[in-house]
């Protein structure tokens, strides 16, 4: 039934005939009022969006290149972005710089009757000029803060629409957009983004890039799971009528650990009928996490990861957890690598392809995958040896012109007549030494 009925509310969300724009636009003054005008003699080269999404809000940092694209003439361009969207709520503390100057802002309406064809549903604009020099280009960066969507099972989705990107002249070169979800690990990215992701690093950080954009998506979105949010609402709402259970929850929110699992543990001993098996073992192996006693914690993983509980919609979120943390708790112990590699391994087939989750995990094997080292073959060794040798005499035939052979070895010339003048040397040195013995004993006959 739940899934259903979040079926329904991303159609309503996605498809209902409401101003879903946001991202910045080329506008015309008509008056005080402003429109988006069929064309623009400003492109759009670089789009980078930077946003630091934390519980309940998300901080945007946007930086722009624009160019004008008239090298004859400079121009004032006026651009600007929605107030309000009706997905995201207003947009607060905005603020807008270039050229290391803030740039004044001001809100203006939209023209009721434009003369354009482009159908933007924006009722009212912040709006701010740049100028620009013939063939100039300037980066233009701005930062605002909204709010989150919320969903039922306590996800939040982070919503940016990007229609108003089209209304640039020309396709855009590049598109990056960066989220910062801080300590949000990658099992908590259910379901997918809008736009799959080209890097996940560890600490929550998605990077999502896009290149000669002449069609862009209609929005970004992110959904992004706080599970200890997600799973107490998950039990409240399922069992959370039994004033036990509530205890635990009440324990467990308060980070009361040691409570929590002491209450889990009576509350078990004394019922024969638990609905909620599976998701109170889970609270406590999450309660031993967090109290550092980590065997246990490992040993009801164990035991909980081929059925985690929570129903369907949230159990393989769950699941994802589960082999998240019980690497985390591996990777602590000492000569794991291998432990970790086999066991990573084993559960790929589990992970739906193509998810943040199954980024990480691919990322994880490839890292404890040990580098082949390929042994060196002792024939083929040698006789590399003599094909190298060889080589190096046919690429040098002027060395081989001065070699002379004497048996079955091959000297330079030079090597051989300074062996000579060594050897010469050694025989002078010897008929002198001689030479001079006889003179002494000459000289001793004389004298006796």
């Amino acid at each position: 039934m739940r899934r259903w009925v979040s079926v329904f509310l991303f159609f309503i969300f996605f498809l209902a005939p409401i101003g879903s724009f946001a991202a910045q636009a080329p506008l015309a003054l008509k008056g005080k009022s402003v429109y988006v005008p069929d064309e623009t003699e400003i492109e759009l080269v670089h789009y980078n969006a930077f946003f630091r999404i934390r519980t309940g809000f998300t901080s945007a940092d946007i930086s722009m290149v624009i160019k004008n694209q008239d090298v004859d003439r400079d121009t004032t361009i006026r651009m600007g972005m929605p107030v309000q969207n009706s997905h995201l709520g207003k947009f607060r503390e905005l603020s807008v710089y270039s050229d290391g100057k803030p740039l004044k802002v001001i809100q203006r309406s939209s023209l009721k009757k434009p003369p354009t064809e482009k159908k933007v549903e924006v009722n009212r604009w912040y709006v701010w000029e740049v100028s620009l020099e013939p063939g100039e280009s300037k980066v233009v960066d701005h930062s605002f803060v909204f709010d989150n969507g919320l969903e039922l099972d306590g996800s939040e989705t982070v919503i940016y629409p990007m229609e108003l990107l089209e209304n640039w002249n020309g396709p855009i070169k590049h598109i990056q957009i960066i989220t910062d979800l801080d300590f949000y690990a990658p099992y908590a990215f259910e379901p997918m983004p809008s736009i799959a992701p080209v890097q996940y690093d560890n600490g929550g950080r998605l990077t999502f890039q896009l290149d000669n954009v002449s069609h862009l998506p209609s929005v970004f979105s992110l959904t992004f799971k706080p599970m200890d949010v997600v799973i107490s609402r998950y039990i409240d709402q399922t069992y959370g009528e039994e004033k036990e259970i509530k205890g635990i929850l009440d324990a467990y929110k308060n980070r009361s650990y040691h409570q929590t699992i002491e209450l889990i543990h009576d509350y078990l001993n004394v019922s024969d009928d638990i609905g909620a098996l599976a998701e109170l073992k889970y609270l406590e192996a999450l309660s031993y996490q967090y109290l550092y006693d980590l065997d246990k914690a490992l040993s009801l993983y164990d035991q909980l990861e081929p059925n985690p509980g929570f129903g369907d919609d949230l159990s393989q979120t769950v699941k994802n957890k589960i082999i998240y943390d019980k690497v985390t708790i591996l990777k602590g112990q000492p000569d794991s690598d291998e432990k970790i590699l086999n066991y990573l391994t084993s559960v790929k087939d589990d992970i739906d392809k193509g998810t943040v989750f199954d980024m990480w995990l691919e990322q994880e094997i490839a890292h404890f995958t040990p580098q082949s080292v390929i042994k060196p073959d002792p024939e083929n060794s040698e006789k590399d040896k003599k094909e190298a040798e060889e080589a190096e005499s046919e690429s040098n035939p002027k060395d081989e012109a001065n070699k002379i052979t004497i048996g079955n070895y091959q000297f330079y010339f030079e090597e051989i007549v300074i062996a000579a003048l060594v050897l010469l040397i050694i025989i002078l040195i010897i008929i002198s030494i001689i030479r001079r013995k006889r003179r002494r004993r000459r000289s001793s006959i004389f004298r006796y």
